[in-house]
């Protein structure tokens, strides 16, 4: 049986960047799911744009290293498109005062990640809201 496993933003900017300090741990954990069968590995559309802006203004890294990390996440990866509909769920769960959704990021994540039917949301958000799918942190594999 296929694993889906949903990665969040922050995890693919620690992978990229050696100079945050999970970036050990989340690019072993991510190692770790590629070397499983059975098991893919998901990423928001968003998360790209994301990984671009973070790296392109907040590392040391030129022009074409920014590039070509931005190719090897797409290779690793599987992209979940976002699409209208997703964004009005994302935003639904914050304005929906029963819910805990209080950032739109991560409720776009988790929406995305219900799309896939993950089994498990790899974050190193100690805030990320998951409402019924699992999550763990890098320090957890």
């Amino acid at each position: 049986m296929q694993s889906n496993i949903f990665v969040d933003t922050n995890i693919v900017i620690d992978m990229c960047d050696n100079t945050r300090a999970l970036h050990e741990n989340s690019f072993s954990c991510i190692a770790n799911y590629l070397e499983q069968d059975h098991c893919e590995i998901f990423i928001n559309s968003d998360t790209l744009a994301n990984l671009f802006y973070v790296l392109s203004n907040r590392s040391t890294l030129n022009e074409t290293e920014v590039l070509d990390k931005m190719i090897f996440v797409n290779d690793i990866f599987t992209l979940v498109p976002i699409e209208s509909g997703d964004v009005a769920m994302a935003l639904d769960l914050c304005v929906d005062g029963s819910t805990p959704y209080k950032d739109y990021e991560d409720a776009m994540q988790y929406v995305c990640a219900k799309k896939i039917g993950a089994d498990l949301i790899v974050t190193n958000d100690k805030g990320f809201v998951s409402l019924d799918i699992e999550c763990s942190d890098t320090q957890d594999r």
